[in-house]
């Protein structure tokens, strides 16, 4: 029955920024430092001192400049690439006259003593300054890679309101992860979850910033409401709704708030996924007792079969670049996870051949592709210890590795935008781990260290779906 019930449950930043300019220093050879495929690499060590103010600044200037490098602070250190540390292990360093001496509106570095940050072990150093003007505050923030000693990257944010320093923040935290990474950051992304506010009540559908916070329900229905999915753009969710009686799928959009119903049977349907450029969503449909995968239009249309069978065909989803799609078949008996190679002719689509991935575990589910489609995550059941796991493993089936082991259950992985972090459900208690108790989404990185409560506030929180990075 959990299987079944699991193939049923199969914004861009939303405020305005006042910039008046972008970048306001060249960068000269951006370096590439962190190299988050690498299983081996270590945290980057970086110092973020309290953002500078001029003497006469007021109480207020003074508190929103500790509250943009608290903030700061708290993005990098959550990326779990940054190791921002304490003001206690470079206290003596900014005590020193030699080593501070910038002033509000200085471009270069001849106030840095790069020399003594690096004896102390700091790889990067972050600097901001803040100024206020007519109600508003400019933020002047510049990051400096300590092993080469250069600028690495440098942002001007002029006239940001109060209430838009934790956007500003986010912003420059993006930058910052993409100047050492190579890659997109992950704080303009955005989750849907299914989640309860109370015990007894309909499970319906939630929308939250990445961390998850900020916390949007988007359903109200008094009936089940499950498997969210983004579209590539961001800005449709797909979702799984019993409110007419039986499983259809729904789409929200996230700009306007419509809900637009786009299957009305035959029999049911559940657990979309959208597919490359947004062209296709798949889904599970279920007619006559039979579960197979289907195709259809962003706007519900042209319904088509794409893999039938013998048992079960659920859990459809694309690769990213489209080449592939993982889906769970019980075809052999028990279910497992198979990989379809992907034809495509403009927006028609044709499965050439499939593959079976996995053969260890009771049963394995819900596979979620990496960004760059060359990792696999899923829900395996170990029957041995009557636990959900988390594994991930090669798109060809090879090199599995267990990420999760005697923790509560573990179930339905998504990962980062920019493939470093997992997002999935877990049933583990705050203080006794093997224990099965109520579902939270807990947050690991790749590898399964890291694992961590990601508190969204609600009773319930479930299958969780990380939403793309929305670019500026």
């Amino acid at each position: 029955m959990r299987f079944i019930f699991s193939v049923l449950s199969n914004l861009a930043l939303a405020t305005f920024l006042w910039l008046s300019s972008s970048q306001v220093w060249a960068v000269t050879g951006q370096p590439l430092l962190v190299n988050i495929d690498n299983p081996n690499f270590r945290k980057l060590n970086v110092a973020i001192p309290d953002f500078l103010v001029e003497a006469s600044a007021d109480r207020e200037t003074r508190e929103v400049a500790r509250r943009g490098a608290v903030e700061l602070t708290r993005l990098l250190n959550f990326s779990a690439l940054f190791s921002v540390r304490s003001s206690d292990v470079f206290d003596d360093v900014l005590k020193s006259k030699n080593v501070i001496k910038w002033q509000i509106g200085q471009q270069n570095l001849d106030g840095v003593d790069l020399p003594q940050w690096r004896a102390i072990g700091m790889e990067s150093l972050t600097l901001g300054e803040v100024q206020q003007e007519q109600g508003t505050w400019t933020f002047t923030m510049r990051t400096i890679d300590l092993g080469k000693g250069e600028l690495l990257l440098g942002k001007r944010y002029s006239k940001v309101p109060k209430a838009q320093i934790t956007a500003v923040m986010r912003r420059y935290a993006d930058q910052i992860m993409k100047a050492y990474t190579g890659k997109s950051g992950i704080f303009s992304s955005r989750l849907a979850f299914v989640g309860r506010r109370a015990k007894n009540a309909a499970k319906q559908i939630f929308i939250s910033d990445f961390d998850g916070s900020n916390v949007q329900q988007i359903t109200n229905e008094n009936a089940p409401h499950l498997s969210p999915a983004w579209s590539r753009d961001g800005r449709y969710v797909t979702y799984t709704s019993f409110q007419d009686g039986q499983a259809e799928i729904f789409s929200h959009d996230t700009k306007t708030g419509k809900k637009t119903k786009m299957t009305n049977g035959p029999g049911l349907s559940s657990g979309s996924n959208w597919g490359p450029s947004d062209r296709l969503i798949a889904f599970t449909g279920a007619h006559n007792g039979n579960s197979e995968i289907y195709v259809m239009t962003p706007r519900g249309r042209d319904r088509k079969s794409l893999i039938t069978g013998d048992g079960l065909d659920v859990d459809p989803t694309f690769s990213p670049d489209g080449k592939w799609m993982a889906f769970v078949s019980g075809r052999f008996g028990n279910p497992h996870i198979f990989r379809a190679s992907l034809e495509w002719s403009e927006d028609k689509l044709r499965v050439t051949d499939d593959k079976r991935l996995t053969y260890a575990g009771w049963y394995n589910a819900t596979p979620a592709w990496s960004p760059e489609s060359e990792k696999l995550a899923f829900a395996g059941y170990d029957k041995d210890i009557n636990r959900f796991d988390m594994f991930m493993m090669n798109p060809d089936g090879t090199q599995m590795e267990r990420l999760t082991l005697r923790a509560g259950d573990n179930e339905r992985p998504t990962w980062a935008p920019n493939g470093q972090l997992i997002i999935f459900q877990s049933s583990r208690g705050p203080n006794l781990e093997d224990i099965k108790g109520t579902p939270h989404l807990y947050i690991m990185n790749r590898d399964g260290s890291g694992q961590r409560l990601l508190d969204t506030g609600i009773f319930e929180a479930q299958q969780p779906a990380w939403g793309p990075q929305i670019e500026d």
